[in-house]
């Protein structure tokens, strides 16, 4: 269970992290102590849960999908299906004033971050390689006796260092090594009201009764449970015989009628969409899809992981229709991507890139391809130049941020730093949206229990467009539903160019950066 720190006591204090590191230990600590409180239940107004998803409705949600990686990592990844909604409810048995999130956004303080995104900005999460109280003990020892010197009047007098003195510069010598500034996180989250609370609250509710009470001991003994293979059982039993209290909150928010949330002069309209393996639910993936299918001028998508092939393959397909249909304008395609944080994400994330002419951004798997071809193996990969000629033009890239150059001195490589998108937004034409919780990748087409918001909000499409654009380019682009030709151009030469300067030494133009990744591919992952 991912994004939970504490839930595990101080015993696991790793476990639940969104990055592979310890917080300070008075961060663990209050953690730890935080969710002990909770789960013994001193804070009667809190009532927390925890929600298993079943491995049994995996298989039949993977049919369609691409074969799974046949590697033990991928074969356990394929059976495992995790929590990833975020959303957020807000007075709901008020409906004047009830409000709610679809997110993209964790809520961890790891996540914390501004718009500009700084770089290794001191407001952001400190981690460290290890345990920071098992280092502070190696610096322990009794403190010495009161220094017996000839007084403060003394000339050239100054205070001892002490060996304890010593030793506590030491430690927080030892601790700024081992420590780290969390990375600069860009997400993107919607605030919603109107009836689509009522959606979100059968969301809720249908995950409430799904759920269940954690115990004191699970902490102990999760790491050992099999209560993820046993939650369709479980929640079955929960559905049928419900505790008096969830009955009564559920049946409480059922009665409320969704008009009664209705806003005056409210004038947008939105869908929530979900990938729910139990329920059959694929709406994200079909969501996507016809997206993709509608396009007409362009597609952005700013997503942490842009690695389901299938989605690159609709989108060739779909032009390639148009055009057929004697549709010929030309389709613009702007991708922001993190590089992905494990090599094993490597490969899919390669066969997104190749199909869409960007086999030159991942060095290792492109040379490869090229021999493959050379030796009468595959074709050669595909150019932009030759997806140009079937009405398609695409820039991939990366965010990226730097520290203050210093006149007459080239920044190195620590200088620079990359944001990591964990942002799930997909923009087009200026008329319509989706973003949430679902990534462009297989798990949360098909195994992850995910939410995404749509909406044909043309006004908010734009804005959100515009405001996107100008937080990673500086500039917002054209107007709204105006061409996209020249800034779709001019970020292709930005990209290239702050990969240069980034090589060189050199301030970044903007955060954008041609999408770059040279090391040698893991055992794929899903």
């Amino acid at each position: 269970m991912k994004n939970i720190p504490g839930l595990y006591g101080q015993r696991y204090p790793t476990v639940g992290c969104a990055v592979s590191g310890y917080y300070s230990t008075e961060h663990q600590n209050y953690n730890a102590n935080w969710f002990d409180e909770i789960i013994n239940g001193a804070v009667p107004n809190i009532d927390f849960r925890l929600r298993n998803l079943s491995a049994l409705y995996l298989p039949s949600s993977l049919q369609g999908e691409p074969p799974v990686p046949k590697n033990v990592i991928g074969g356990v990844a394929a059976i495992y299906a995790t929590h990833h909604q975020k959303m957020m409810l807000i007075d709901f048995e008020k409906p004047e004033v009830a409000k709610g999130y679809v997110m993209g956004h964790n809520c961890l303080t790891d996540f914390w971050d501004t718009i500009d995104h700084p770089f290794q900005s001191p407001l952001r999460e400190r981690f460290y390689r290890e345990e920071p109280a098992a280092a502070a003990r190696r610096y322990e020892s009794p403190e010495p006796a009161d220094f017996q010197g000839s007084g403060i009047y003394s000339p050239g007098y100054r205070y001892p260092i002490t060996s304890a003195e010593e030793r506590r510069m030491s430690l927080a010598v030892h601790l700024d090594r081992i420590s780290f500034i969390a990375k600069p996180y860009q997400d993107v989250s919607c605030r919603v009201r109107g009836p689509i609370l009522a959606n979100l609250n059968h969301n809720f509710c249908e995950a409430w009764l799904a759920s269940s009470q954690p115990r004191a001991w699970d902490k102990d003994t999760h790491m050992l449970s099999i209560d993820w293979l046993l939650a369709s059982p479980k929640a079955a039993y929960r559905t049928l015989f419900p505790p008096d209290y969830d009955e009564a909150m559920v049946n409480r928010r059922k009665s409320i009628p969704s008009k009664s949330f209705v806003v005056k002069n409210g004038k947008h309209s939105a869908q929530l969409l979900r990938t729910q393996p139990e329920r059959g639910e694929k709406s994200v993936k079909e969501c996507y899809a016809n997206l993709t299918r509608q396009a007409r001028h362009y597609i952005f998508i700013q997503n942490q992981y842009v690695q389901y092939e299938p989605w690159a393959e609709h989108l060739r397909d779909c032009v390639a229709q148009m055009r057929r249909s004697d549709y010929n304008a030309e389709i613009y395609v702007f991708i922001l991507t993190s590089t992905p944080e494990r090599d094993g994400m490597d490969l899919h994330t390669y066969g997104v890139a190749e199909r869409l002419g960007q086999s030159d951004s991942m060095v290792v798997e492109h040379a490869d391809a090229v021999q493959n071809a050379k030796r009468g193996k595959s074709a050669m990969p595909l150019t932009p130049e030759q997806l140009k000629k079937q009405g398609i033009n695409v820039v991939m890239g990366s965010l990226w941020t730097c520290a203050v150059k210093q006149e007459g001195w080239p920044l190195r490589d620590e200088d620079y730093e990359e944001i990591y998108i964990h942002a799930k937004v997909a923009i087009v034409d200026d008329v319509a949206f989706t973003l949430g919780s679902g990534n462009l990748n297989m798990r949360s087409m098909a195994i992850d229990s995910e939410l995404n918001i749509l909406s044909d909000a043309q006004d908010v499409a734009y804005k959100l467009r515009c405001d996107l654009f100008r937080q990673c380019a500086i500039e917002e682009g054209p107007s709204e539903k105006g061409s996209m030709v020249k800034i779709h151009a001019k970020w292709s030469e930005i990209m290239k160019e702050n990969l240069r300067l980034k090589g060189a030494g050199q301030s970044l133009l903007c955060q954008i950066v041609n999408f770059h990744v040279d090391r040698k591919p893991g055992q794929p992952l899903i």
